[in-house]
């Protein structure tokens, strides 16, 4: 009997240290097409942004030090340096073109602290197209967990480019050690291939809204994914209708559980 009672405690104890290592954290994360600044100053994206709290922010159209005819007022500015400042958060830029005197391409906010940061070049099979980018940070959370976040913009005007661009991303990540977010543009409606392709490995993690354009909403072409799928759940996610670019951000609240 001495011994049955101790196996029973036993199994117990093996359990609730087992249940004891899952954990499970909630995050905020929003994707924003900024349209070069062209429609917002900076420091009303950065408030704008500082507002919904989020933890991530995945950014595209992003200048640095760029000298734009048609945005001016922006002209010579560091985008992403100074929405980190107007938002309260860290900031990464990923240059993928040299442009205009300065650079262009995507850039992370974060409220949590980076320990890795990698910006990739996309496949680009056609030269005339823009070259396009993923960059790629691995963050550590306040309890200790690790996640990646990446965000990135796919081509706009070129099927072949955008396929391969996916199967570089499914790729990439197929052997993530961490749970990992995609956000960003890619220029594609759930409908594409390369979104059908993509959401048999990540979880779509948005709603059905519309995000482009502003003037007329009829696509969906921005999304947050997250994988494995098994470790994610989206509490809520919306489509912002505020004009300050010609996309609509997104914003997911999700829950992200491991052992």
């Amino acid at each position: 009997m001495k011994l049955r009672i101790s196996l029973i405690l036993v199994a117990l104890l093996v359990g609730l240290m087992g249940f004891a290592q899952v954990h499970s954290d909630t995050l905020t994360v929003m994707t924003f097409n900024l349209h070069a600044g062209r429609d917002a100053s900076l420091e009303q994206i950065g408030l704008f942004i500082k507002q919904y709290h989020p933890d991530f922010v995945a950014l595209q159209e992003v200048d640095q030090n760029t000298h734009r005819a048609n945005c001016p007022e922006q002209n010579n500015r560091d985008f992403i340096t100074e929405l980190a400042y107007y938002s309260g958060m860290q900031g990464l830029f990923g240059p993928t073109i040299k442009f205009s005197g300065g650079h262009y391409g995507i850039g992370l906010l974060s409220r949590h602290q980076f320990v890795a940061v990698r910006n990739l070049k996309l496949p680009n099979p056609n030269p005339k197209m823009e070259q396009r980018g993923v960059l790629e940070g691995t963050f550590v959370l306040p309890d200790g967990d690790t996640i990646v976040m990446a965000c990135t913009h796919f081509e706009a005007f070129d099927s072949v480019c955008r396929a391969a661009q996916t199967q570089f991303v499914e790729r990439h990540f197929a052997h993530a050690t961490h749970p990992t977010i995609l956000a960003g543009d890619f220029n594609a409606p759930p409908s594409d291939m390369v979104i059908r392709q993509l959401t048999a490995q990540w979880a779509d993690c948005t709603v059905a809204d519309p995000t482009f354009s502003t003037k007329k909403p009829k696509d969906k072409i921005d999304y947050i994914f997250a994988r494995p799928q098994s470790s994610w759940r989206t509490i809520r996610s919306q489509v912002i209708p505020v004009v300050m670019s010609d996309h609509f951000p997104v914003i997911a609240t999700l829950v992200v559980t491991r052992e």
